[in-house]
């Protein structure tokens, strides 16, 4: 009986582990049901026989480790892929939508941020701040009337 022809030319990984572990299990069973050696050869037989079939699970559990972190990987790179694409822009029409909270928090935020440069030596007096900032302008071209 030809088993080779029975195999798929291309196997998976887990399908090739999983033969060699059934290989390393059937050669386990035979070994242990052999007798016990009696002669210095056979003691050497059953040692070489026992470290064959320890290869084998080794290099079984070796490889499924690998897999496990293989797969681990690639799964990491793709939700860093996900955090890193660029999201959908929102729609214009709710960019234009701010509220006026949103805009008096930016200004409080702006002019804090301009008071803050003042008072750390910034060539524009505290004065010239305050004045752009909290005083309402004075029309430039408004003659006067009295």
């Amino acid at each position: 009986m030809d088993t080779a022809a029975d195999i798929p030319e291309a196997l998976t990984p887990e399908t090739r582990r999983g033969h060699l572990r059934a290989i390393a299990d059937r050669m386990l069973l035979a070994l242990s049901r052999e007798d016990d050696p009696k002669t210095g050869e056979e003691i050497e037989k059953g040692i070489r026989r026992a470290l064959l079939i320890e290869r084998l699970y080794a290099r079984c559990d070796a490889t499924e480790a690998k897999a496990i972190k293989n797969a681990v990987a690639s799964i990491e790179q793709q939700v860093a892929a996900k955090k890193t694409a660029p999201s959908p822009a929102p729609a214009k029409e709710t960019q234009a939508k701010e509220t006026q909270a949103e805009i008096a928090s930016r200004a409080l935020a702006m002019k804090a941020k301009a008071l803050y440069r003042a008072s750390k030596g910034d060539p524009e007096s505290l004065r010239q701040v305050m004045a752009r900032h909290f005083e309402t302008p004075v029309a430039k071209n408004r003659k006067d009337t009295s």
